[in-house]
């Protein structure tokens, strides 16, 4: 008997978050990217800042990605887009590293090539009502659209927009032709975020999908801040992530799927390494292989 072996479902789109990949040289970025059969790699604007300052210019980034049949879509994240947008519970390393100006933040875009962009929302909570967030949100997708960009907000527990509720209260009511979500499933089950919520959204308005592990609830003395950057590799926790993938796919909203994983185990880890855990990680729930 021949064994079949699984692949990813063709008719997805796959993405490499920049986390995987952090401790990677830029042609690694890339080469992890389509090793691990994925189309598309995200990239942080201050990390493509650093390695430009380094020696390798924006255009041959592009150029070594698109060499490989990889596209740059998406800068994640502009944090700037709100006057008040300074964490409280991030150290002044994080907050300069955060900086980017959205002036800044679209010159790079254009310059990769990026069709996407995710915003954190850093500013404390109820920072600004709803009304105030709905325009702020409003304008800088208008400035996206002008730079033919999807403009994504991502619903962080530890920050100002702190629900999958709340952030699709926010791109509904600013009604944005741009306007949509990015979907972590970290954030989605510490925030307490509802199946219930995620079917009344169209899969559509949802353009990135991030997939991660945890252990739920969240351990005692372990805060939102710490568990953000120590996660666990899809199917090694007990989040539930086979119901959050199955009400995505419901939906239709598994757009943009990768993995994302910050920990520190991953900065010794191969590029091949790497690859071989992005794509097996996301094989184990049936709506991403065949």
């Amino acid at each position: 008997m021949t064994h079949r072996v699984e692949d990813l479902t063709p008719s997805l789109t796959y993405t490499m978050p920049f986390s995987n990949v952090l401790h990677l040289p830029f042609p690694d970025k890339v080469r992890a990217t389509r090793l691990a059969g994925f189309h598309e790699l995200a990239i942080q604007p201050q990390e493509v800042a650093r390695i430009a300052a380094s020696g390798l210019s924006i255009q041959n980034m592009r150029l070594i990605a698109e060499d490989n049949g990889i596209k740059i879509s998406r800068l994640d994240p502009l944090c700037t887009w709100n006057p008040d947008w300074h964490p409280n519970n991030m150290d002044d390393s994080f907050i300069a590293d955060h900086s980017t100006t959205a002036l800044e933040f679209f010159e790079i875009a254009s310059e990769l090539g990026c069709t996407h962009m995710s915003l954190n929302a850093t500013f404390t909570a109820n920072a600004y009502a709803l009304d105030e967030l709905v325009s702020h949100y409003a304008e800088i997708c208008r400035l996206a659209h002008e730079e033919g960009m999807v403009c994504d907000l991502e619903p962080i527990p530890m920050w100002g927009v702190t629900s999958l509720e709340q952030g699709w209260e926010i791109v509904e009511r600013a009604g944005a032709p741009n306007g949509g979500l990015v979907l972590d499933t970290l954030h989605f089950v510490r925030s307490e975020s509802k199946l219930e919520t995620l079917a009344t959204i169209p899969g559509s308005s949802i353009h990135c999908v991030q997939i991660c592990d945890g252990i739920h609830p969240l351990k005692s003395g372990v805060t939102l801040e710490a568990d953000c950057f120590e996660r666990m590799w899809p199917g090694t926790g007990n989040f539930p992530l086979a119901d959050i993938v199955s009400g995505l796919h419901k939906i239709g909203g598994l757009n943009g799927v990768g993995p994302e994983v910050f920990s520190v185990l991953n900065q010794n880890m191969a590029t091949e390494d790497v690859a071989r855990l992005c794509k097996q990680s996301l094989l184990a729930y049936a709506e991403l292989r065949v």
